[in-house]
This record gives C-alpha cells, sequence and structure tokens, in this order.
C-alpha cells in the first residue's frame, strides 16, 4: 500500500491579516478560502485512502491469525520497519488522527470566516459590536497560534469559541433591529412623529439596508398629513357629515392604509352614514303619509326595512298605510277579482288578486283568491284540451284522467258559463266513449288485416269486434296490392269498416 502523503502545514488565515490591510476583511479570508481549496480537497483524498487501506489491514489481520513461527521470523517489510527512526515515519492511525483534527481546526476557522462575511454584509455600521468582535478575532488569532504549533484540537477549541461569539453578536444585533422596528410601528400607529422618527434612526444605525426600513420611513413621511386628516375626518363626523368624513378616509387610506384606526373609524363613519339614511327616508315616508301620498310613503319606509331589518318606525309607518290605503286597495280589487271569477275570466281575476299580494305577500285575502283562480282556470284548460282531442278517450288512463277532471270541474265554487260549457261538452264525450262499440270488418277473405291495440286478425270476408270508442291504425297485406294503412275512429252508430285492394301493383 501506498503511504499516505503529508499535508502540507497551511498558515492560517488571521495570520495574514497584517500582510494587506488596505484590503477589507472579507475579502482577505476570502482569498485564504479560494487560495487553499485545492489542498483541502487533496487532504480529504489522502484521509479517503488511509481509512479505506486501514481498513482492508484489519480485515486482513484477523482473516489469518499469525503462526508461532511467523511470530519468530519477521517479514524483511518489518525489520525494515523497525529500523526506520520513529521520527522520520509516523504511524498511519496517528498520522491520520492528526490529519482529520487538523481539517476540523480549519473548517471551524471557515465558519468564523463566513460569520464575520454576514455580520459585515447585514450590519453596516458595527460600533455597537466593538468589544464582541475584537475579542472574537483575539480568539480566533489564539488559535492561529496553536494551529502554528500543530496543536489542531485547542485551534479547534479557539476557533469554534470565535465562531460562537461572532454568532451571539450578529443574533444581538438582529435582536436590536427588530425591537427598532417594532417600536418605530408602534409610534407610528399612536401617531407620535418624533418617537417613530427616533427608532427608525435607531435601526438605520445597525442595519441600514433591511427591508422594512424604506418601507416604514415612507409611513412617517406620510405621517403629518395623515395626522391632519384623521382630525378633519373625525370633525366632520360630529358634524354628521359622513359622507365627507368617508373622503377624507379614503384619502388616508391612499397615503397609509396600514394606519392602525382608519377601519374602526370607516366602520364607525359608514354606521353613521346608514344611521343618517334611516333618520331622512322616515321622515320623508311620514311626510308623504300626512299628504295621502301613499305610493310614496310605502316606498320610503320598504327602503328603510332594507337599510335596517325590524326597524320599528318603519313597520309602524306601514302599518298606517295599510289602515289608509291599502284596505281600499284590497277591497277594490276584491270585488275585480269576484266579478272576473262569475263570468269566468280567469286572467283578470288572477290579476287582481296579485295587486293585492303585491301590496303584502302574507294577505290572505290575495293569497287564497289567486290560488282559487288559478285552479278554475287550469281545469277550464284541461277541459278545453279534452274537447279538442276526444279520440284520446280511448285510453283507459286518459279517460279515468278526464272523469276526475270533470269531478273537479263541478265542485268548483264559480261555475261560470265558459266553465259550465266546457263541462257539458267534456261529459257526453265520456258517455260516448265510455261504452264498447260493436264494429264490424268486411274484407275479400284475401287480405291479412291486423289492428293496433288488438292485433292480428288474419282474413275474412266478415268479422265483428267489440272495441272502446277512440281511433285505432288499421293494417292490410295482399300479395298484387300495395299495404293499406288507415285510421278508424270507434264510436256508436259507425258504418262497417271495408277493407279492400285498392292500390294493386304494377304487373311484371
Amino acid at each position: 500500500m501506498e503511504s499516505a502523503r503529508s499535508i502540507a502545514t497551511i498558515r492560517p488565515a488571521l495570520t495574514h491579516l497584517s500582510d494587506n490591510n488596505a484590503k477589507p476583511q472579507w475579502q482577505r479570508w476570502r482569498q485564504w478560502l479560494d487560495a487553499n481549496k485545492a489542498v483541502l480537497v487533496a487532504a480529504a483524498g489522502v484521509l479517503a485512502i488511509i481509512t479505506v487501506a486501514s481498513l482492508l489491514a484489519s480485515r486482513y489481520q484477523a482473516a489469518a491469525p499469525i503462526t508461532n513461527n511467523e511470530q519468530q521470523k519477521p517479514s524483511a517489510f518489518q525489520s525494515n520497519t523497525a529500523q526506520a527512526p520513529a521520527s522520520e515515519t509516523a504511524a498511519p492511525f496517528a498520522q491520520l488522527s492528526q490529519e482529520q483534527a487538523q481539517q476540523t481546526a480549519q473548517d471551524q476557522l471557515g465558519r468564523f470566516v463566513e460569520l464575520q462575511l454576514q455580520l459585515e454584509q447585514l450590519f453596516a455600521n458595527t460600533n455597537w459590536a466593538i468589544e464582541s468582535i475584537a475579542e472574537a478575532k483575539e480568539t480566533a488569532l489564539l488559535g492561529d497560534n496553536f494551529f502554528q504549533r500543530n496543536n489542531y484540537l485547542e485551534a479547534f477549541s479557539q476557533y469554534q469559541t470565535a465562531a460562537d461569539q461572532l454568532a451571539a453578536t450578529i443574533e444581538q444585533g438582529k435582536t436590536a433591529v427588530a425591537a427598532a422596528l417594532e417600536q418605530t410601528k408602534l409610534a407610528i400607529d399612536t401617531q407620535d412623529l418624533v418617537a417613530s422618527s427616533k427608532a427608525l434612526a435607531q435601526a438605520k444605525a445597525y442595519s441600514p439596508n433591511d427591508p422594512q426600513i424604506e418601507r416604514l420611513q415612507s409611513r412617517i413621511d406620510t405621517l403629518p398629513q395623515v395626522s391632519l386628516l384623521l382630525r378633519e375626518a373625525l370633525n366632520l363626523e360630529l358634524a354628521e357629515r359622513y359622507s365627507d368624513a368617508l373622503k377624507k378616509y379614503t384619502d388616508v387610506r391612499a397615503l397609509d392604509p396600514q394606519t392602525l384606526v382608519l377601519e374602526q373609524r370607516e366602520s364607525r363613519a359608514q354606521a353613521g352614514l346608514k344611521t343618517q339614511r334611516i333618520r331622512d327616508l322616515l321622515s320623508k315616508g311620514f311626510r308623504a303619509l300626512s299628504d295621502n301620498q301613499f305610493a310614496a310613503s310605502r316606498s320610503a319606509f320598504e327602503q328603510a326595512l332594507k337599510e335596517q331589518p325590524g326597524n320599528i318606525a318603519a313597520q309602524g309607518g306601514i302599518e298606517q298605510i295599510g289602515q289608509l290605503y291599502d284596505v281600499a286597495v284590497i277591497k277594490q280589487a276584491e270585488s275585480v277579482a269576484k266579478k272576473a271569477m262569475q263570468t269566468g275570466d280567469w286572467n283578470a281575476a288572477v290579476s287582481a288578486y296579485q295587486r293585492i299580494l303585491d301590496l303584502d305577500a302574507n294577505i290572505q285575502i290575495g293569497a287564497a283568491g289567486r290560488a282559487a283562480a288559478l285552479e278554475h282556470q287550469r281545469i277550464n284548460r284541461l277541459l278545453e284540451a279534452i274537447g279538442r282531442q276526444p279520440e284520446r278517450l280511448s285510453d283507459l288512463k286518459l279517460f279515468n284522467d278526464a272523469e276526475i277532471a270533470l269531478a273537479q270541474a263541478t265542485d268548483l265554487p264559480y261555475q261560470a258559463p265558459t266553465l259550465t260549457a266546457v263541462m257539458e261538452n267534456v261529459r257526453e264525450l265520456l258517455t260516448s266513449y265510455r261504452d264498447p262499440v260493436d264494429v264490424a270488418f268486411v274484407s275479400d277473405n284475401a287480405i291479412e288485416i291486423s289492428l293496433s291495440n288488438i292485433g292480428r286478425l288474419g282474413r275474412f270476408t266478415q268479422r265483428t269486434l267489440t272495441l272502446r270508442p277512440g281511433v285505432y291504425t288499421l293494417r292490410g297485406s295482399k300479395d298484387g296490392c300495395r299495404d293499406i294503412y288507415t285510421n278508424i275512429t270507434v264510436l256508436p252508430g259507425m258504418p262497417a269498416v271495408e277493407v279492400f285492394c285498392t292500390d294493386a301493383l304494377p304487373q311484371q
């Protein structure tokens, strides 16, 4: 196995601080890391080779134990190794431990450098942390001394302590910035221009590039104008000029939408404006009522109830309208509706009752009357439809439905002339379609005949069937003749149905 290559001693970064004082500290740390990157990679490779070799050697020794003869005869490699001075060739495990200690010390130094870079990037001014930073550097320089004497464990301890000191300093700065920013927000919320400016200045002293500083500075810049607008809006509210006050609050929102009291002030002004609108509507409603302008009065009271459902004054106003006006409207509409019901003008009756419901959907006279008018209209139209298509009564279900409709029509309270006329017509149709009819069929005993709802009748010269009144479809088929299709209406007293070929096919 190839012997491990020794890692060249690296001069830690802090020992170079005096080489180029003109450069910023963070550049000197970065240059050291970049310059020694190759060495650190090589060291890591050597450590990996040594580790693998050690594991292989231990496995070989465990697999092949040494005999007594072998113990008495040292190998050439062992004799040569024994002759070499201990100071010239270090044991592999000791070499590995030393290199690992060196690497961990360098890693901790790298952490120290990164934290110093972070400190300089976060805080433009570090005067508040001069002592802690200086102490951290002194500790790191002490680690350099140990590192140069190859005391890597103690160097690691000093570098770690220095890095921890910088980390604590960074957290201290962050805490101070956060506290200053929070104090700035609280002062803005209380509209304290002096306190907010002072607190923000403290934050800037630590970290002028914090993204919150610009936003808070903008709020502070608009604070005098915001305070003025808030005072003007409050005075407008006291004068019950709520619309004007809301305009002021809109201006405040445009300047600083994060103003703490803005939402509360806007809600209060909107509530005042709503109360003002309701009061104006009630006044308008009662003035119109006193002038007998019932429609205008009702409209005003209903608008007030939309603004504030359950408003007692608006409800009382509507009740007074009912007492003075609605009663007359209801009586007049009811009178019109009853006359229309008596004459069978169902549409006019429905419209009259609807006028009552337009006043109040809960008025029973209007609701019940409209329902009755619609029912009369429905049955009247149903009976008219039966009269227009009596042949459909051949269907037993439709026949039964027609009987039910006729019975319902008989029970209606308003037997208007138009209704009684269609009732009598349906009654006669039901009588005609109620009993089966004997129907005679005559043919030439050569035509194959079938009938809808009955089926195949076959060939015959004469045949009589008992059928329910209605419309049936007859089909006849005969060689040399076009098929016969015809509808027959079965009614009492109808003549015989003749089925003969009347359209012969041309001879081939």
